[in-house]
C-alpha cells in the first residue's frame, strides 16, 4: 500500500458494540485488544485489517491479533476438500492473514510478533484445560452441543456461498467435522487472558456470536472469564 493510501486511512474508525456490561467495563479500561481475523472472509483485505489495527492501536495500550489454526481445515473438509489440500490452503490464508496483519502492527506502533494461531496453544496446559472442559460439555450437554453446531451449519453456508457451491443438504457428518473449529476458538471467547498470560482483554470481531450471547446469558456450564470481554466492531463511514 501507498503512503498516501496510509495517510486515507487515518480517517476511518469503528464503533464498539459491548456484549454486557462487563465486556463495556474492560473495554473502558483500554488494556488490551485481541482483533479476530477469519480466513476465507472477503471483509479480511489488506486495507480492512489495516484499519481495524490502526484503529485498535490508537484506542488500546496494547493489541494483540488471532488467526485460525489447523481446525480451519476442516470446514474444508466437510464441504469435500481432500484433508491435505485442506490443510494446505489453510496454511496460505493464515499466511496472508499473518502478513497483513504484521505490517500493519508495525507501521502503527504495535508489535508484528504479537499474532497467534489457535494452534500455537496446542500444548499449552491452560488451553488444553479449556478445550478439555469445551468438549466435555458438547459430548455431555446436548444444549451446547446443539448450540455448536448450529453455528457449525452457518459456517459451512457462509463458506458455500462464498464459493458459489450448492449445497442441497449438510449431513451430521459434514457438521461434527466442521465443529471442530468452533470448539479450538472458543477458549479465546472465554478466557483469552489466562491463555497469553495478560490481565485482561476484549476480543474484537466484526459480527455478533449467537453462541456466545448464549453463553454470556449462562445458559450453558460454560461460562466467560470475569476478564474477557467481547465486542462487535463496525466500521464508521
Amino acid at each position: 500500500m501507498t503512503q498516501v493510501f496510509l495517510e486515507k486511512l487515518a480517517t476511518k474508525l469503528f464503533n464498539a458494540h459491548h456484549l454486557s456490561k462487563n465486556c463495556e467495563n474492560i473495554f473502558n479500561r483500554r488494556k488490551h485488544l485481541l482483533i479476530g481475523i477469519s480466513p476465507f472472509n472477503s471483509r479480511f483485505s489488506e486495507e480492512y485489517i489495516y484499519r481495524l489495527i490502526e484503529w485498535g492501536t490508537q484506542e488500546f495500550k496494547d493489541v494483540s491479533v488471532l488467526l485460525a489454526g489447523n481446525e480451519a481445515a476442516n470446514l474444508l473438509e466437510a464441504l469435500g476438500t481432500p484433508r491435505i489440500k485442506a490443510e494446505r490452503k489453510v496454511r496460505k490464508e493464515v499466511n496472508r492473514n499473518r502478513r497483513f496483519a504484521e505490517r500493519a502492527l508495525a507501521a502503527n506502533g504495535g508489535n508484528p510478533e504479537s499474532i497467534c494461531t489457535f494452534s500455537d496453544f496446542d500444548t499449552q496446559p491452560i488451553y488444553s484445560e479449556m478445550r478439555r472442559e469445551i468438549e466435555n460439555a458438547f459430548l455431555n450437554q446436548p444444549n451446547f452441543r446443539n448450540a455448536c453446531l448450529e453455528m457449525s451449519h452457518a459456517a459451512i453456508l457462509g463458506r458455500a456461498s462464498g464459493t458459489n457451491m450448492d449445497i442441497s443438504s449438510i449431513s451430521d457428518e459434514m457438521l461434527n467435522t466442521a465443529v471442530q473449529y468452533v470448539l479450538a476458538e472458543l477458549p479465546f471467547f472465554i478466557g483469552a487472558p489466562d491463555i497469553l498470560g495478560i490481565e485482561e482483554t476484549v476480543l474484537a470481531y466484526h459480527k455478533p456470536w449467537k453462541l456466545g450471547e448464549q453463553i454470556k446469558a449462562e445458559q450453558f456450564s460454560i461460562k466467560m472469564q470475569k476478564n474477557q470481554g467481547y465486542i462487535v466492531v463496525d466500521e464508521i463511514r
